[in-house]
């Protein structure tokens, strides 16, 4: 029987440089003079002989050892993260669609990133339009709001700032056609907490009456707690209040804070019998301070601005506040989230983006955490998508310990968020980070180690890494350094 002699090479993973320049020599003269092959002179393998099966010698060799004298040079190919990403899932992702407002290019895939809440809610990919931005001071994270919110206003979407303590957003909102209404001692403007706002067409008379009643007393008493401290009101007092803003609404349909504490001071004969003559006392002399002191002049009279549904965007600038107490801070806040609840809870309002800088701040206000829970839990029924911008996780230790009820509500907050963007983080927050914001092993190296500008992208339970790209346009509106720069 004749057999058919067959040889492969084996190179040895461990052969010195000098026996691979001596084999390619070998290799060389056999090509030229028409010598036996190389491998048979240097001893790798020994064919078989003919009549017999063939039977090869191999020499010992290592885990690179099927390299043979023959290299492969593959033709460059380009494609698709999308083909990648099928081709090798492990190492290229497929990214998130073409469709939403352009942030950058995607680090890992080189391709563009693209993002909307609604559109991703839609396709299954996120089961909330709920948005965390965390990084510390100077690594990107406001510029990445600013862009998100601005290019999302130039395809259809509105954005509202209940407070900018900063004044960062102001100029984001003449940039793009919106209005802002400033508050602050020695300005002109005055907002009237107790006004009714845009009125929803599937209400009525007697509905819409009920909300603007039940709006207003729980601004009140928010607004007294806030002067209070946090210390609750009694039965009685809550009476006090309730009766009091029942007469200032018989008197006037659009009644001010001073005329509801008027009522207070000067209670009727039907509220006397109620409450007795100083029951509502300790309650008027809570709520004067929002019409005297530090907070005069701001809230105490009709409103000469309205919060106008139809902008593309809204801002409530305190920056004038800036010096001012927490609970003036507060208090213009808590004024700002209730005009902003009666625009977004408008069936009419259209898909709108709630912005909430200085997320720290807002998070240990009590009335806004809980105004705050109810936007992230209705966010699908108001058609609304809620940004919180804060530097580190850890800032809610100020709120109180691991025990602490509001702490654990405000980090509530921050996990029912489908979408988490982490800018750079420093390695001694990276533990609460990690816990909070359910980040792997890998993505906290990541995280450290992240330049200005690029952040870590956790949209449902995929992951990316992104360069936010603005142009130099952009760059003036958005940037916070220019006070920096020589």
């Amino acid at each position: 029987m004749k057999t058919t002699k067959q040889a492969v090479a084996f190179i040895p993973s461990h052969e010195s440089r000098s026996a691979k320049r001596e084999r390619q020599e070998l290799q060389d003269q056999a090509v030229a003079g028409g010598q036996e092959p190389f491998w048979k002179k240097l001893g790798l393998l020994v064919g078989d002989e003919e009549g017999t099966d063939t039977v090869s010698r191999l020499q010992p060799f290592g885990p690179h050892s099927f390299r043979g004298p023959h290299r492969l040079h593959p033709a460059p190919h380009r494609a698709s993260t999308m083909t990648f990403a099928a081709a090798y899932p492990f190492i290229a992702e497929s990214g998130l669609g073409h469709e939403g407002t352009y942030i950058g290019s995607d680090v890992f895939g080189s391709g563009a990133f693209a993002y909307d809440p609604w559109v991703l809610y839609d396709k299954g990919v996120i089961s909330g339009p709920s948005i965390v931005v965390i990084g510390t001071v100077g690594t990107g994270k406001s510029m990445c709001g600013k862009s998100f919110v601005a290019r999302s206003i130039t395809l259809g979407r509105k954005a509202a700032v209940a407070s900018d303590p900063k004044g960062e957003w102001v100029p984001v909102a003449n940039a793009v056609g919106g209005k802002v209404i400033s508050i602050g001692p020695g300005r002109s403007t005055r907002v009237n907490p107790l006004d009714a706002g845009p009125r929803s067409r599937d209400l009525t008379n007697e509905q819409w009456r009920a909300v603007v009643r039940q709006r207003r007393r729980q601004l009140l008493v928010a607004l007294v707690s806030l002067m209070r401290q946090g210390v609750p009101m009694h039965p009685v007092e809550h009476t006090a209040l309730d009766m009091a803003l029942t007469e200032a609404v018989a008197a006037n349909d659009t009644p001010t804070l001073p005329m509801v504490l008027g009522y207070l001071l000067n209670p009727s004969k039907e509220t006397r019998e109620l409450v007795g003559p100083d029951g509502g006392r300790a309650v008027a002399h809570s709520l004067r301070r929002t019409v005297s002191g530090d907070l005069e002049g701001m809230f105490d009279a009709p409103s000469t601005v309205s919060f106008d549904a139809e902008a593309p965007m809204m801002v409530m600038d305190t920056s004038a506040l800036i010096r001012a107490s927490e609970q003036a801070l507060s208090l213009a806040a808590a004024c700002g989230a209730t005009w902003l609840e009666a625009a977004i809870t408008n069936p009419d309002g259209g898909k709108r983006i709630v912005v909430y800088d200085e997320g720290w701040r807002m998070l240990a206000d009590p009335y806004m955490l809980v105004k705050m829970s109810e936007q992230w839990r209705l966010a699908r029924t108001y058609g609304i998508s809620n940004l919180l911008i804060m530097h580190k996780v850890a800032d809610l230790n100020e709120i109180g310990d691991s025990t602490s009820g509001h702490r654990q509500k405000a980090l509530g907050l921050l996990t029912e968020a489908d979408t988490r963007i982490i800018y750079r983080q420093k390695h001694d927050s990276m533990s609460l980070t990690k816990d909070a914001l359910g980040l792997t092993e890998a993505e906290c190296s990541q995280v450290e180690e992240l330049p200005k500008g690029v952040g870590l992208w956790k949209v449902g339970n995929r992951s990316f890494i992104v360069a936010n790209e603005v142009t130099s346009d952009e760059l003036t509106v958005f940037s916070t350094d220019h006070r920096m720069l020589p």
